[in-house]
């Protein structure tokens, strides 16, 4: 495994050669927490693939109404399950992180160096799409009047 402790530039998931700056970002979905897991998932992903760990699949609810967090692990790979539904988004990041660390069974000062990793990261992001995004977008939605020719095939 290859943790490195020195800063390290992530690239933003939500931004790429097709997007204008501020899209996507974690400020402005907030009544998307289905988005923002799926953002977060991709920054552990690649943290983790950086650092030569096994990456796990995440996926959300677990299986078991009564947990917040289920980690399977089998012979094609571990899967890392979290509820996001009436949870602090913070809490849902902390288990997508620990369930990395489960995955991969890491001693303590590996899973702590990990760990601190993870959260930078996560948190560069963040920080990351509140200074490219300063409004919300709007969208405009058109509804056809009876008059509009509107056909389907």
């Amino acid at each position: 495994m290859k943790i490195v402790s020195k800063e390290m530039k992530i690239v933003n998931p939500q931004l790429d050669g097709n997007q204008h700056n501020g899209y996507g970002s974690l400020s402005t979905i907030e009544s998307a927490p289905s988005v923002r897991f799926a953002i977060v998932a991709k920054i552990l992903t690649q943290v983790s693939a950086r650092c030569e760990i096994e990456v796990p699949g995440f996926k959300s609810p677990p299986r078991s109404v009564e947990l917040d967090r289920t980690v399977r692990r089998q012979s094609s790979g571990s899967v890392v399950s979290v509820r996001i539904k009436d949870r602090p988004f913070e809490a849902v990041i902390g288990d997508m992180i620990e369930g990395v660390i489960l995955c991969n069974g890491l001693p303590i000062a590996a899973a702590g160096k990990l760990r601190n990793l993870m959260w930078s990261a996560v948190m560069q992001s963040e920080r990351h799409s509140e200074l490219t995004s300063k409004s919300k977008r709007t969208a405009v939605v058109h509804h056809p009047v009876i008059s509009d020719n509107v056909e389907a095939a």
